[in-house]
């Protein structure tokens, strides 16, 4: 049954619009259909008790395990999620790549569990096509709208708060890009600034280099932006971006191996940040301890009520429950 299921989405995928070779960016609608608020329950389970038990925490190097857990839901197309914001009253966002978002609350925090998983666009709607495997995020504190990236799309994507399409900024650059290799990350600097990775390499025989976009502000539609490159330990691809309030600019990493899943968290100086540069980073933790790696693909940084900081993450189960799982963790400076 997975199988088909698999299939099916694989089928679905292959409709969406994508307008790579197309003067048109314009690929939604207002149909007012969405968004679909699914609503099913999203179980939470704590992992530290097992971690304890099963030979204590992992050691991540510069960052200290602070909680795990897992979670789970019954619906078919929950979990992949790919990036990690959070909103003004301290709720996540979170957005998949099989047309999903899911909205939670700090699996620590206290108060009821109620996550909101639902779809941003409506995809039985005939003669409406659009993209849905969004890949990275970033919520504007002014207006709290959420900016979305998308695959094999030259666009990024403004929605709600409630994840409702209400604008786009048209990013000719990203055709640079392979489909499937586009903006897997993105942040919006305290300078204004903002920063877009691709998860391609930079050079055919280069495994450390990814191509990078900046812009000196919120960019306006058709944009030239400044190009420069990423530097990563060999064979990890960037997967989210992130900024510290000390300004450092936090990388996370990615790298699949026989052996399974490894993450890598980087810090870089965004004032080297321009046009033309290489971006060095420097390796502050890394993820193999078998307990808790997956494919991690969300980062989000969080302030706690006595101005310590933390460091959130989220893994992209791939649609493969019997291997990967939808984790999410907090990381705290050691």
């Amino acid at each position: 049954m997975r199988l088909i299921f698999t299939i099916l989405l694989g089928l679905a995928a292959m409709a969406t619009f994508a307008v790579r070779d197309k003067a048109d960016y314009t690929y939604f609608k207002e149909p007012g259909e969405w968004p679909r608020f699914e609503n099913p329950h999203v179980g939470r389970i704590d992992l530290m008790p097992g971690l304890v038990g099963s030979g204590g925490m992992p050691d991540l190097g510069g960052l200290k395990l602070a909680g795990a857990w897992q979670l789970t839901s019954s619906d078919r197309g929950f979990g992949n999620f790919s990036a990690l914001g959070q909103f003004a009253d301290g709720r996540f966002i979170s957005v998949g790549d099989r047309n999903t978002f899911m909205i939670f609350p700090a699996p620590d925090a206290p108060g009821p569990w109620q996550p909101v998983l639902g779809r941003p666009f409506h995809t039985e709607i005939p003669g409406i096509r659009m993209q849905a495997d969004s890949e990275s995020l970033i919520v504007d504190p002014q207006t709290q709208q959420v900016l979305v990236g998308y695959e094999n799309a030259l666009n990024l994507l403004w929605m709600t708060p409630a994840m409702r399409p209400v604008g786009m900024i048209a990013v000719p650059a990203l055709r640079e890009w392979p489909e499937n290799q586009g903006p897997e990350a993105m942040a919006r600097l305290a300078d204004g600034r903002l920063v877009i990775v691709g998860e391609v390499y930079a050079h055919t025989f280069n495994r450390r280099l990814h191509p990078g976009l900046v812009f000196a502000g919120m960019p306006k539609s058709f944009e030239t932006p400044g190009r420069f490159e990423l530097a990563m330990p060999e064979g990890y691809r960037p997967t989210e971006l992130a900024q510290l309030p000390d300004g450092r600019l936090l990388v996370l990493g990615r790298k699949f191996t026989i052996a399974g899943f490894r993450s890598v968290i980087l810090t870089a100086d965004p004032a080297q940040l321009r046009a033309g540069a290489v971006l060095q980073t420097h390796e502050i933790a890394r993820i193999d301890d078998p307990r808790i790696r997956d494919n991690y693909e969300g980062m989000a940084v969080t302030r706690e009520a006595d101005g310590s900081i933390s460091i959130w993450l989220i893994s992209d189960s791939n649609l493969m429950v019997a291997l990967q799982r939808t984790l999410v963790l907090k990381l705290r400076f050691r």
